[in-house]
């Protein structure tokens, strides 16, 4: 990022985390990233209650699935969910969707890897932050402050 000089204007946190993302290369990861909160919204409430978007490969969304039996009938709905993810992404694309089977076992090597689980958060938590944040005088810091503190409480690993 640029270096700013005592003279200089400083930018305010708002206006600079746009460019801080685009000079690290981010804005695509942050794009695909996007699905894993709105899996809920792509798919219905009680396919997102049996699935969990687990990661991305090379362009291939991989989704843990709670047994066979869904595996199955995602398989023929594979083609619609891909058409939705790609209609999600605005700089990316989803080439695949591969499901795999939820492990069963507590003791399994796989199971001390933790995964990241999106949570809603409570509505008075949120207006009691945004109450709080309210104190910020810049508009566009203090929702950009919302926003961070949005994602933090909504992504969990268990």
């Amino acid at each position: 990022m640029k270096r700013y000089k005592k003279n200089e204007k400083k930018e305010s946190l708002a206006s600079a985390l746009p460019g801080l993302i685009r000079d690290k290369g981010w804005e695509k990861q942050l794009d695909l990233y996007s699905l894993f909160t709105e899996w809920e919204k792509i798919v219905d409430k009680t396919t997102a209650e049996h699935t969990r978007p687990l990661k991305i490969v090379r362009g291939v969304f991989w989704v843990e699935v709670d047994n066979s039996s869904w595996i199955h009938q995602l398989r023929f709905e594979k083609l619609y969910i891909l058409e939705k993810l790609n209609a999600v992404l605005k700089l990316s694309r989803i080439s695949d969707i591969k499901f795999t089977l939820a492990d069963q076992t507590h003791n399994s090597a796989k199971k001390s890897k933790k995964r990241v689980v999106f949570s809603p958060v409570d509505p008075m938590e949120l207006t009691s932050f945004e109450n709080q944040a309210g104190l910020i005088e810049d508009e566009e810091i203090r929702k950009a402050l919302v926003r961070l503190w949005y994602l933090f409480k909504t992504c969990r690993r268990e």
